[in-house]
Protein backbone atom coordinates (compact mmCIF):
# COMPACT_ATOMS: atom_id res chain seq x y z
CA UNK A 1 0.00 0.00 0.00
CA UNK A 2 1.28 3.15 -0.88
CA UNK A 3 1.50 6.19 1.22
CA UNK A 4 -1.39 7.88 -0.49
CA UNK A 5 -3.46 5.12 -0.01
CA UNK A 6 -2.12 5.29 3.68
CA UNK A 7 -3.51 8.69 3.91
CA UNK A 8 -7.04 8.08 2.61
CA UNK A 9 -7.04 5.18 5.18
CA UNK A 10 -6.36 7.55 8.16
CA UNK A 11 -8.61 9.91 6.95
CA UNK A 12 -11.69 7.47 6.96
CA UNK A 13 -10.80 6.21 10.14
CA UNK A 14 -10.53 9.48 11.90
CA UNK A 15 -13.70 10.55 9.97
CA UNK A 16 -15.65 7.30 10.93
CA UNK A 17 -14.49 8.46 14.71
CA UNK A 18 -15.61 11.67 14.61
CA UNK A 19 -18.89 11.51 12.89
CA UNK A 20 -19.91 8.08 12.91
CA UNK A 21 -19.37 6.67 16.55
CA UNK A 22 -21.94 4.01 15.56
CA UNK A 23 -19.13 2.33 13.42
CA UNK A 24 -17.76 -0.44 14.78
CA UNK A 25 -14.03 0.80 14.30
CA UNK A 26 -12.31 -2.25 16.70
CA UNK A 27 -12.71 -4.24 13.22
CA UNK A 28 -11.04 -1.64 10.42
CA UNK A 29 -8.27 -2.35 8.27
CA UNK A 30 -8.34 -2.60 4.65
CA UNK A 31 -10.11 -5.68 3.74
CA UNK A 32 -12.84 -4.44 6.85
CA UNK A 33 -16.43 -5.19 4.97
CA UNK A 34 -18.01 -1.47 5.44
CA UNK A 35 -21.28 -2.49 5.94
CA UNK A 36 -20.59 -6.28 7.71
CA UNK A 37 -17.72 -5.53 9.73
CA UNK A 38 -18.01 -1.68 10.19
CA UNK A 39 -21.68 -1.73 10.43
CA UNK A 40 -22.32 0.56 8.42
CA UNK A 41 -25.72 1.60 6.11
CA UNK A 42 -26.59 3.25 3.17
CA UNK A 43 -27.30 6.42 4.75
CA UNK A 44 -24.04 6.51 7.25
CA UNK A 45 -22.13 5.65 4.10
CA UNK A 46 -23.28 8.74 1.80
CA UNK A 47 -22.71 10.53 5.34
CA UNK A 48 -19.16 9.65 5.06
CA UNK A 49 -18.91 10.73 2.19
CA UNK A 50 -19.93 13.77 2.80
CA UNK A 51 -17.63 14.48 5.66
CA UNK A 52 -14.95 13.42 3.47
CA UNK A 53 -15.70 16.17 0.99
CA UNK A 54 -16.53 18.74 3.71
CA UNK A 55 -13.55 18.30 5.33
CA UNK A 56 -10.71 16.88 3.16
CA UNK A 57 -12.00 18.03 -0.29
CA UNK A 58 -12.43 14.75 -1.03
CA UNK A 59 -15.09 14.59 -3.54
CA UNK A 60 -16.71 11.88 -5.58
CA UNK A 61 -19.60 12.25 -7.92
CA UNK A 62 -23.04 11.03 -6.38
CA UNK A 63 -23.36 8.57 -9.72
CA UNK A 64 -19.93 7.04 -9.05
CA UNK A 65 -20.87 6.49 -5.62
CA UNK A 66 -23.74 4.28 -6.35
CA UNK A 67 -22.62 3.04 -9.74
CA UNK A 68 -19.41 1.60 -7.67
CA UNK A 69 -19.74 -2.14 -5.96
CA UNK A 70 -18.12 -0.89 -2.69
CA UNK A 71 -18.00 -3.70 -0.66
CA UNK A 72 -14.33 -3.03 1.73
CA UNK A 73 -12.34 -0.26 3.27
CA UNK A 74 -9.92 -0.71 0.41
CA UNK A 75 -12.69 -0.52 -2.04
CA UNK A 76 -13.72 2.78 -1.06
CA UNK A 77 -9.44 4.02 -0.88
CA UNK A 78 -9.62 3.05 -4.76
CA UNK A 79 -12.45 5.13 -5.48
CA UNK A 80 -11.39 8.45 -3.76
CA UNK A 81 -8.26 7.80 -5.01
CA UNK A 82 -9.58 8.03 -9.14
CA UNK A 83 -11.56 10.46 -8.56
CA UNK A 84 -8.96 12.30 -6.89
CA UNK A 85 -6.60 11.70 -9.88
CA UNK A 86 -9.82 12.67 -12.68
CA UNK A 87 -10.79 15.87 -10.37
CA UNK A 88 -7.26 16.89 -10.79
CA UNK A 89 -6.46 16.68 -14.18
Amino acid sequence: MNRSNERLLEVIAEVLQRHLPQADLSRFSPHARLYEDLALDSIMLLQLFVHLELEHGLAVPEDAVIGDDLQRVEDLVVLLERWQGELAS
